[in-house]
């Protein structure tokens, strides 16, 4: 196996980690407050990304790269998007993230690694975010994993995220940003080990654990889409348990702080894109952009709008949602795979409701690979 591809499944394996250094520039700072979505951030996966792809032209001597149409116009637009952007050092750095991301596809589609390759790294990162996640939620608060880029919380933390069940409980995080962000991954990655994976006990643990942090994480739309998906693998759609889930997700108040945020924050986004409806108010600058829509001023409001498509046309305009679109589109029609077009239809689900698939690094990751991976 070649020097690149172990840095590749490493990568796998480690990309439910966050360890990473934060800068704080000037430009990433809104209402006085650091905003870690707007941070520069060099996360150990990004180093393990840019070893991949160095080690891959050097291994493969790759001297000459044919400059693809696409590639150009992917250029000229953010080019022009930047230029549109009230923040073009934010727009800047969120386009350079894009280029890698844009590398690391482009390599998954030239090595065309196998399906069961990718599987048993990903079972890794399942197994020790579910340990993790598990021991979160019995002691409610973190372990100390910093090394892992665990954060240090605890049930009582402001703004921590809990459920109410008779009293109180801590959401377990793992090492993710959000208890919904491992909810997600799980949810994308429990498909493949409990259809692909061969059957031994290793799988069996891995399933077990993977189930028991998905459910302690009460994320409701991880918990729809991993039943959606299991559903259709098993060409029985579940009807009686989904109908018990969808109950269970929206019963909610809509007077509720979250359900009042969100929509709050569509709403922004609407009015945001409709100051620059072609090219977008700039890649990453509705953080940016957000106070001059929003008459609340405190913190809490400081995060992008919870719909990946809205977060899209506000950025970038009717071009690039048109753009990312046709990129969907044409990956998914060239799959041969069905497995990976439903874990990918999971994330894209997920992502009507959430936005971590495209503004944090482990959302990423995943959902880069599931697009690229026949």
């Amino acid at each position: 196996m070649a020097f690149h591809q172990k840095l590749f499944f490493l990568v796998l394996t480690l990309l439910p980690t966050q360890l990473g250094f934060h800068f704080w520039p000037e430009w990433s700072i809104v209402l006085g407050r650091r905003v870690d979505y707007l941070s520069p951030t060099i996360f150990l996966t990004d180093i393990l990304v840019f070893l991949v792809l160095f080690f891959w032209f050097i291994e493969t001597k790759q001297k000459k790269m044919k400059i693809n149409k696409i590639f150009i116009v992917f250029i000229l637009f953010s080019i022009v998007n930047i230029y549109f952007a009230q923040s073009k050092p934010v727009a800047i750095y969120k386009w350079i993230k894009v280029l890698e991301f844009v590398g690391l596809g482009w390599y998954v589609i030239k090595t065309k690694p196998k399906l069961p390759s990718i599987i048993y790294p990903l079972s890794i990162g399942v197994l020790y975010s579910s340990t993790i996640a598990i021991f979160q939620f019995i002691f409610q608060h973190s372990i100390g994993l910093w090394i892992l880029g665990e954060r240090t919380f605890a049930a009582d933390t402001p703004g921590i995220a809990r459920f109410s069940w008779g009293r109180e409980f801590l959401r377990p995080y793992a090492t993710f940003p959000h208890p919904n962000v491992l909810g997600g991954f799980l949810a994308a990655s429990l498909l493949f080990i409990f259809f692909k994976l061969r059957s031994s006990t290793f799988k069996n643990i891995t399933l077990i654990l993977g189930i028991a942090a998905l459910f302690l994480s009460f994320s409701r739309s991880a918990w729809i889409a991993a039943f959606v998906g299991f559903g259709i693998m098993k060409r029985k759609f579940l009807f009686p348990i989904l109908i018990f889930i969808f109950f269970l997700s929206f019963k909610f108040n809509v007077h509720e702080e979250s359900v009042v945020i969100r929509q709050q924050l569509n709403t922004s986004a609407i009015s945001m894109w409709k100051t620059s409806p072609i090219f977008g108010v700039g890649l990453g600058n509705f953080l940016v952009e957000l106070p001059k829509f929003l008459v609340s001023r405190e913190v809490y409001f400081l995060q992008p709008v919870h719909n990946i498509y809205l977060l899209i046309l506000t950025e970038t305009g009717i071009i690039g949602l048109s753009l990312f679109i046709w990129i969907i589109y044409s990956f998914v029609k060239k799959k041969n795979s069905f497995i990976i077009r439903i874990s990918l239809f999971m994330i894209l689900l997920l992502g009507f409701v959430d936005h971590y698939p495209i503004t944090l690094e482990q959302g990423q990751l995943l959902l880069t690979i599931l697009l690229v991976l026949q």
